[in-house]
This record gives C-alpha cells, structure tokens and sequence, in this order.
C-alpha cells in the first residue's frame, strides 16, 4: 500500500482528517497510527510524513512516533486497529485464516494418526 491508500484508510476507519491540526485525541491518536505504519512499511522520512500531514516540521513527527503512539496503544481500540493494519500491509494471514489453516492441519494430523493406529492394532504393535 502506499502512503496515500493508507492516509485514505485511516481517514474513513476512523472519520477524521488527518491533515487537521487539532490536538484532540480522536484526531492525535490516528495520525500516530499512519506515521508508525508509514515508518514501517514505507520509505518516507520524517519531514515527508510532516509534509503530508500539513505539519510544521519533522518534530512533530518523531514525537508522534516516540510518544503519542505508545500512549494510543494503551486504548484497545487503536491498538486493534494497529496490530490489523500492521498484518495487512505485512501480507501475513489474518487471525482467522490461521485458524481455519491450523484446524485443517489438525483434522489431516488426526487422519495420519487413526491410520496408524489401525496398521499397530493390525499388526499387534504397541499393546
């Protein structure tokens, strides 16, 4: 994703404007929320992101990133949203595709295992 997709994401998830220049938490929190997913999964620099947000300077930026986002992780609702946006943009597999993965890998295992159970009943191993 790029900078943009994720900027228009965040905006309509949590209906704000990230280019407000409020300081009110609803709009705060968000907007440490892009610049820590754009640090990490983007190449901008810290007066890019600054840019985009209509920021006065890079500052602001590394204090988004060094305070006002360790303080939204403490709120479930931004940090859900964080660890989600986190696992789309890494392309790894979404909790319940992992589940429904491993209860798949389960059910084969358990087939292998009667399988062998029933050549050891067969032929009197194990008893």
């Amino acid at each position: 994703m790029t900078p943009l997709e994720i900027k228009k994401r965040i905006e309509q998830d949590f209906s704000v404007t990230l280019h407000t220049s409020s300081r009110k938490r609803n709009y705060v929190y968000p907007r440490a929320v892009f610049i820590k997913l754009c640090r990490e999964f983007t190449e901008l620099g810290t007066q890019d992101l600054a840019d985009m947000l209509g920021l006065k300077a890079h500052a602001s930026v590394l204090n988004a990133l060094n305070h006002t986002f360790y303080d939204a992780m403490y709120e479930k609702k931004f940090k859900n949203y964080y660890d989600n946006m986190k696992r789309v943009l890494s392309s790894a597999p979404s909790l319940q595709k992992e589940n429904e993965e491993l209860k798949q890998e389960i059910t084969e295992m358990r087939e292998v295992i009667s399988f062998y159970r029933e050549k050891c009943a067969k032929y009197g191993i194990f008893r």
